[in-house]
């Protein structure tokens, strides 16, 4: 389910970026909010809050079993030339095809070498990596700490 969630977060960040807007919302969640950090430290989005349903909070709010349905993460979208930085977010693993490798096949992808079905990456993109512990890492990072994962999206 959690999949099908993030897909939905990435057609809405592609469609916001195309759109031009300035800054938008998603639902809070785990895996959500690590995704949106990894985008924030790759420079894909300018910043990451959390808020509620209206907007941005000014002052911390503690996110609680009551409020985790109005609870949302705003993101700042970033824009370099007049041209969106985020401009693709693909699924590499779906609900009925997940995507898992060892380090040694993280190892030899990150080099430039195909992994299954999956295409190398290339140029400009970001690949994160959820691995056992549920963190979410990118390709390179996961590669040096010798992890095993899961491939989950693609950006560029």
């Amino acid at each position: 389910m959690s999949l099908v969630k993030l897909a939905n977060v990435g057609a809405h960040l592609q469609n916001c970026a195309m759109a031009k807007l300035p800054l938008t919302k998603i639902p809070y969640t785990k895996l959500h909010l690590q995704i949106a950090l990894g985008l924030y430290k790759e420079g894909f989005v300018s910043s990451v809050k959390r808020g509620s349903i209206t907007g941005p909070d000014l002052t911390p709010v503690e996110v609680t079993p009551d409020n985790i349905s109005s609870r949302r993460l705003w993101l700042g979208m970033k824009y370099r030339e007049n041209k969106p930085v985020l401009s693709k977010f693909q699924l590499i693993s779906k609900p009925n095809r997940r995507v898992f490798c060892t380090s040694s096949d993280l190892r030899n992808f990150a080099a430039g070498q195909r992994f299954r079905f999956v295409k190398p990456l290339q140029p400009g993109e970001v690949i994160f990596v959820r691995t056992r512990e549920k963190e979410v890492i990118d390709l390179h990072e996961a590669v040096k700490k010798q992890l095993d994962g899961e491939l989950l999206c693609r950006i560029q």
